[in-house]
């Protein structure tokens, strides 16, 4: 082939590489002979042998467009495993914390923790009550897994280069057993604390549907659910980098938030952000500063799956400020908040009513 990748679009540089090495070659006189035998076989009709040229240029290209076709297929199946994975699971139904291991499915208890070992090539497990379990990892291929968490749960894992993760309720987190040798890659869908361990010579890229965060050792929340109209970045400290999916990319310094409306397609950096509120709930803590106690209610039926009775106006009209402890029973909460706010909490068959104390 004599073409070059500059001179034709549809082939890339490496895919021309790719089919040049495996181009059979001919000889200059296998070639003659070759022809020869075509002009002797259709009778020396110059239209006959034409045509078989021609035919055998249109059969060249098409085994080239075939042979690219597989090539790029191999390659975004084998490269780009995050949509394969993610289509397995769907959260809003999921019911338990789910690992995604090879072709296995393993169903997993509450205050799940998992730890990549890569010095045993082993996935250690464990769940309340300090029970574990370890799973041998295949060393002979590439090895992507999925950890899945539904409604009212939360999970952790430490991935192999000593980051930590905290997953939040619904979410899916797909990352690699052992990372690539220039970046480590992840994706997420859903909301995550990340604890990324500092390696100045390999990024770690965390990837959504809508940006991409790129950071070399620091610590962030990233906000990214597939139904909600925003996915955010709240930097804690260090730095990070973020390519929206439309529109510049943007570096970040502690205290500031970076919010990408996904309808518009725009997105801006709020300044002088007070992170404790957004990741108090990787401690179990609900810190409110003159929040509404609606929006305080909102998130406590989120974290026990309970639904309360109450008249959202009135409840929008008290604020209250403080901490919550979320790891306690239900009763207990909502003990605390008769305590700080002016409302009367009573309990009717299954239904949990509150109502404003009147004046």
């Amino acid at each position: 082939m004599e073409n070059k990748s500059k001179d034709n679009p549809l082939f890339s540089e490496t895919s021309y590489r790719i089919l040049k090495k495996a181009e059979p070659r001919l000889s200059a006189e296998e070639k003659r002979v070759m022809w020869t035998d075509i002009e002797r076989r259709t009778t020396g009709k110059k239209r006959s042998v034409a045509h078989l040229r021609n035919w055998y240029v249109a059969a060249s290209i098409t085994l080239v467009l075939i042979t690219v076709s597989i090539v790029v297929y191999q390659n975004s199946f084998t490269n780009i495993p995050y949509n394969r994975l993610s289509a397995l699971v769907d959260i809003d139904t999921l019911r338990n914390t789910r690992l995604y291991f090879g072709d296995q499915q393993i169903e997993l208890g509450e205050q799940v923790e998992i730890y990549c070992l890569p010095s045993s090539n082993q996935l250690e497990i464990k769940t309340a009550g300090n029970s574990s379990f370890k799973l041998s990892v295949p060393q002979d291929k590439e090895m992507y897994m999925q950890l899945a968490v539904p409604k009212n749960k939360r999970a952790q894992i430490v991935l192999a280069d000593n980051s930590k993760i905290i997953l939040r309720e619904q979410s899916k987190f797909i990352f690699p057993f052992h990372f690539k040798k220039d970046k480590r890659e992840v994706k997420l869908e859903g909301e995550a604390y990340m604890q990324i361990a500092p390696n100045k010579h390999k990024r770690f890229i965390t990837q959504t549907n809508y940006m991409d965060i790129s950071v070399l050792g620091t610590e962030f929340l990233v906000v990214a659910y597939p139904h909600s109209g925003e996915q955010s970045v709240l930097l804690v400290k260090g730095s990070v980098q973020v390519t929206p999916e439309q529109g510049e990319s943007v570096i970040m310094v502690p205290n500031q938030k970076f919010i990408y409306n996904k309808t518009t397609a725009s997105a801006h950096v709020a300044e002088n952000v007070n992170v404790l509120p957004a990741i108090a709930w990787k401690e179990n803590l609900l810190i409110m500063d003159s929040q509404s106690l609606a929006e305080v209610l909102k998130t406590i039926e989120a974290h026990y799956g309970i639904a309360f009775s109450y008249n959202w106006k009135e409840m929008e009209s008290i604020h209250i400020s403080g901490k919550l402890d979320i790891s306690v029973s239900l009763n207990e909460v909502l003990e605390n908040i008769s305590r700080i706010a002016q409302v009367t909490i009573t309990k009717e068959q299954r239904t949990i009513k509150i109502t404003k104390e009147k004046p």
